[in-house]
């Protein structure tokens, strides 16, 4: 039902991006699915206190059940930033950082697929010499990034940044712009339509497995 939502474009007439902006509606959608579904894998009953920590019952649901294993790679275009502002120093994460980034801009495509220039979490923290570069690392996996563009889209209202996204793929991808020395993250509709699907899956097994009933992990009232 929330691939299906639609423009109306009589109503829309005179508004700005009058089909763009349906994308960002149903991204609120489907992500506000996943956290429901989070929330019901690890409900207060059975995890108060992981239950409480809405970022990392987010994180963990999608990372213990295998929803999106590459959640784990770490972002080298944020990274970059990171040497920028001195979080990260001289050494060897700094020259794997502009190395990765280099050869971004080398392949030349418009878009390119994260996985191909983002390394995992476990190879940068070996390449660490201090608290802050092993802080910065974890901080930008995109566990942590699609969380934080999660928090826009629901509390802000607004898709964050600067990312055209041109493609209905699956897979977050990254660009550029011409004149510019920096990539943008784009994390497509398609990839949002994934998260949601298997989602849905995991939550199916486990209540079917464990015969639970979901609505036993949902607080009811009566007075609306």
């Amino acid at each position: 039902m929330i691939a299906a939502i639609a423009v109306d474009q009589q109503r829309a007439r005179g508004t700005d991006l009058e089909t763009h902006q349906v994308r960002f509606y149903k991204k609120v959608l489907l992500i506000t699915q996943v956290d429901t579904l989070a929330g019901v894998r690890y409900s207060k009953e059975r995890y108060p206190q992981l239950n409480k920590r809405n970022q990392d019952r987010f994180i963990t649901f999608l990372r213990e059940h295998d929803i999106w294993p590459e959640g784990e790679r770490v972002s080298m275009p944020f990274l970059k930033e990171a040497i920028g502002t001195g979080k990260i120093s001289n050494g060897k994460l700094k020259d794997v950082v502009e190395s990765k980034n280099a050869q971004s801009f080398e392949e030349g495509a418009f878009n390119i697929d994260f996985s191909s220039i983002d390394l995992k979490s476990h190879e940068l923290l070996q390449l660490c010499t201090t608290e802050q570069e092993e802080k910065v690392v974890r901080e930008n996996t995109h566990y942590e990034l699609l969380y934080r563009y999660r928090n826009y889209l629901v509390h802000e209202a607004r898709v964050p940044g600067n990312a055209m996204e041109v493609t209905d793929d699956s897979r977050p991808y990254y660009h550029g712009y011409i004149g510019q020395d920096r990539l943008f993250l784009a994390y497509p509709l398609g990839h949002f339509l994934d998260l949601a699907e298997k989602s849905i899956a995991v939550i199916e097994r486990y209540l079917r497995d464990n015969r639970f009933n979901p609505y036993d992990f949902v607080s009811e009232t009566t007075r609306w």
